[in-house]
């Protein structure tokens, strides 16, 4: 037995297939005798109710009413349409307060339920993080979407601060793509080249997921490595937002280029 409802301060029980116990109700509803689950039950409009229900039973086919004799457990249990139907016989003041108690249920239950997805939204978002050192700003960008598909009020910073580590001033740098600053630096070489020296050391590495367009299944992409964060971030690629794409500072890329060079 599980406690589910309470109603007046008498808990309703429920049996092992999610039945309540008309009997508690009876209680709940005041135990006058003409009240008694037996009278309901022998009701030509109850009869014709239970059968209605048992031609289109719920998804755990339990029957809509049995009746338990002896120990703890005895009693009349009943499905919730029956419930609804025992309370709107004894009075219109109790059928309310049966319909407004599972609706202060049901809102509850959603809550939790609301509840559980953030916290597991919360803690994958920081697993991913960690795995592939995601930047600041992507990292707020995820917790802002959370709150946002949670109907949660946007508490977070409107920014946050990507930098090299030691930048003395706190203030974020600009970025590009790979290609893009071997471009703007007359660089004869290519990003796919450039990003396999960078491998070497140590500053990006590549990883993958399952994709369906990817070769045996498998989608490969760069991150930026602990290491390569002295260099630049990593940020939510805008192809796929389950794999990220690499972006450089503009005030630390000579630095990069020098190290390159050190690559045989």
């Amino acid at each position: 037995m599980s406690q589910l409802l309470v109603i007046d301060g008498v808990s309703v029980r429920r049996d092992l297939d999610g039945r309540y116990c008309l009997n508690d109700l009876h209680r709940a509803a005041g135990g006058e005798k003409r009240h008694q689950p037996s009278n309901w039950a022998s009701l030509t409009q109850t009869q014709e109710l239970i059968a209605e229900i048992s031609s289109a039973p719920d998804i755990t086919g339990a029957a809509p009413l049995v009746t338990i004799a002896g120990g703890n457990s005895q009693g009349t249990f009943v499905c919730k349409e029956l419930v609804y139907s025992y309370a709107m016989w004894i009075s219109a003041a109790f059928n309310l307060k049966v319909i407004r108690t599972f609706d202060s249920l049901h809102q509850a239950g959603i809550a939790t339920l609301k509840s559980d997805q953030v916290q597991a939204g919360v803690i994958l978002l920081e697993s991913a993080s960690r795995m592939l050192n995601l930047s600041n700003s992507s990292k707020l960008g995820a917790y802002q979407k959370l709150l946002q598909v949670a109907g949660l009020p946007d508490l977070m910073p409107q920014y946050a601060i990507d930098a090299p580590a030691g930048a003395p001033d706190g203030s974020s740098r600009p970025t590009q793509s790979l290609s893009a600053l071997l471009k703007a630096n007359g660089i004869r070489i290519t990003a796919t080249v450039a990003y396999q020296q960078l491998a070497k050391l140590g500053i990006v590495e590549q990883k993958e997921r399952r994709s369906r367009s990817g070769t045996n299944g498998i989608k490969r992409f760069w991150s930026m490595t602990a290491k390569g964060c002295m260099y630049g971030k990593n940020i939510t690629s805008p192809a796929n937002p389950r794999e990220t794409q690499p972006h450089f500072f503009e005030s630390k890329f000579q630095e990069l280029l020098r190290l390159l060079e050190t690559v045989h």
